[in-house]
C-alpha cells in the first residue's frame, strides 16, 4: 500500500476512534447528572438537585421526538398553559367557533449564545373528511420560533377557526396535526 493510502486509511480508522468515544460519552452525560442529582438529594440539596435533573431532561428531550399532547376542542379560547375548559361534544353548528388547546411535548433548544436559547417547531393541519381524504390544510399553519433565556417546557398552541369559515356540508370531518421540531442540536 503506497505511504498516502496509509496515511489516508490511519486518519480514517482515527476518525472512527474518536468518534466512537465521542459517542459513548454523550451517552452517559445524562446518566452523569442524574447522579449527579442522587448525591444532591442525599446531601438535601434539593435545589440543586433540580438543576442537575433538568440538565439530564434537556438531554433526553433532545433524543425524544416532538409530540402534540393534550390536544383538545375547548369552550373557548385558552388563556395559559394547562388552563383551558375542554368542549364536551365534538359536534358543531354553523354559526359555531372550533377552538382547540394542544401542547408540544419534548420541545428542543440550541444554545445559540451563553445563556441564550432557541427553540423552533411548526404544525401543519389539515382537514380531512370521514374517508381520510385532505380537503383543505396548511403546511405552515403556525410557526413557532422562540429565544429565550429559560429552556422553556411549558408551551402550549391554541387557535379559533369559525366553522362558516370552513364552508363545509354538515357530516363527519377530522383534523390532522402534524408538529416538526427546528430547534434540537442534531
Amino acid at each position: 500500500m503506497n505511504p498516502s493510502k496509509k496515511f489516508i486509511f490511519l486518519g480514517l480508522i482515527s476518525i472512527f476512534i474518536i468518534t466512537s468515544l465521542t459517542i459513548f460519552s454523550f451517552a452517559g452525560e445524562e446518566k452523569d447528572y442524574i447522579n449527579q442529582a442522587l448525591k444532591l438529594i442525599d446531601e438535601e440539596k434539593y435545589n440543586e438537585a433540580v438543576g442537575e435533573l433538568e440538565e439530564a431532561l434537556a438531554l433526553i428531550r433532545n433524543k425524544s421526538s416532538l409530540e402534540l399532547v393534550n390536544l383538545f376542542f375547548c369552550e373557548e379560547l385558552p388563556q395559559m398553559f394547562g388552563i383551558y375548559n375542554p368542549r364536551e361534544s365534538a359536534l358543531f353548528g354553523p354559526e359555531e367557533t372550533l377552538f382547540f388547546y394542544g401542547e408540544p411535548k419534548n420541545c428542543t433548544y440550541k444554545e445559540i449564545q451563553e445563556g441564550l436559547y432557541q427553540m423552533h417547531f411548526k404544525v401543519e393541519i389539515y382537514l380531512l373528511d370521514s374517508e381520510n381524504n385532505v380537503l383543505t390544510g396548511e403546511m405552515n399553519y403556525l410557526d413557532f420560533p422562540l429565544t429565550s433565556r429559560a429552556r422553556n417546557s411549558e408551551i402550549f398552541i391554541f387557535d379559533d377557526i369559525p366553522v362558516k369559515q370552513l364552508d363545509l356540508s354538515p357530516s363527519n370531518y377530522k383534523f390532522r396535526f402534524i408538529s416538526k421540531n427546528y430547534g434540537s442540536n442534531h
